[in-house]
């Protein structure tokens, strides 16, 4: 793996530095504590990463386990991903796909389709993940009322599930700390449990939690749901994997009541 020499960063020490007081100013972090801006407390300042590793401004080195925000996955200071940007960039730094194509929303369009399961082979790009997972509740409730079948407007998600912030992901996000400054949210997203089997009963079925949302699609009325939601792990919570034919239940209850996965 090729890595960009790094550009020396001279570590600070002493007195606050510019960019703390900066940070104190004028920086609004997300998911921090009003306390972090206290000042006794330092804020940290990542300046700089090679490989799986990131540097704070003092020059202590991190484990970057979380690999920035799930989204540096080959690693920081990769030179010949910078050179493909700086390629691109050089070429069309960007354009919509409002009504226009262009040639690398084409291409890796093609790319997520070969790779995908099944017949999934569209492709709706979008900037982030809570504009996806609303952009999947709208296509879901126009796909239902371009079919006749415009009632169909809810939508099932879990307990303890993130997918995101923005209103309408808010609303299907199953964390209640995270929502309760914001309500009322969107009107039509539910939650049924997950998948955490810690502390269930022995005797209890494997697949209970695919039943609960059989159980919650027939409580609500099939004739009104229009979709349900699930990621593959659930990451918030604990990752939670589900248990051996748990989406095979799923896609059986969904398929049964014209509901969409």
């Amino acid at each position: 793996m090729a890595t960009t020499p790094q550009t020396a960063y001279e570590p600070h020490t002493g007195a606050p530095s510019a960019l703390q007081e900066k940070a104190r100013r004028h920086l609004w972090m997300h998911f921090t504590r009003m306390g972090a801006y206290d000042e006794d407390h330092e804020i940290p300042i990542i300046v700089r990463g090679e490989g799986c590793y990131v540097y704070d401004e003092h020059g202590k080195r991190y484990l970057d386990g979380l690999s920035a925000l799930f989204c540096v996955n080959a690693g920081h200071g990769r030179a010949e991903i910078g050179d493909a940007a700086a390629r691109q960039i050089k070429e069309l730094g960007f354009y919509t796909n409002w009504s226009y194509a262009h040639p690398m929303a084409i291409e890796l369009a093609d790319r997520v389709a070969s790779l995908a399961p099944g017949d999934l082979n569209r492709v709706f790009f979008t900037s982030g993940g809570s504009e996806a997972v609303e952009s999947a509740w709208k296509l879901s409730r126009a796909y239902h009322k371009l079919n006749g079948e415009g009632q169909r407007t809810k939508i099932i998600s879990r307990e303890t599930a993130y997918h995101g912030t923005t209103f309408g992901a808010l609303s299907i996000t199953g964390i209640t700390p995270l929502r309760t400054q914001f309500e009322p949210l969107v009107p039509g997203a539910l939650h049924v449990a997950n998948t955490n089997s810690y502390r269930w009963p022995e005797d209890r079925d494997p697949l209970w939690a695919a039943d609960q949302i059989e159980h919650k699609i027939e409580f609500e009325g099939p004739e009104t749901v229009a979709a349900v939601i699930l990621e593959p792990v659930q990451n918030a919570g604990g990752c939670f994997t589900p248990p051996e034919g748990y989406f095979q239940r799923v896609r059986e209850i969904c398929d049964r009541h014209g509901v969409l996965l």
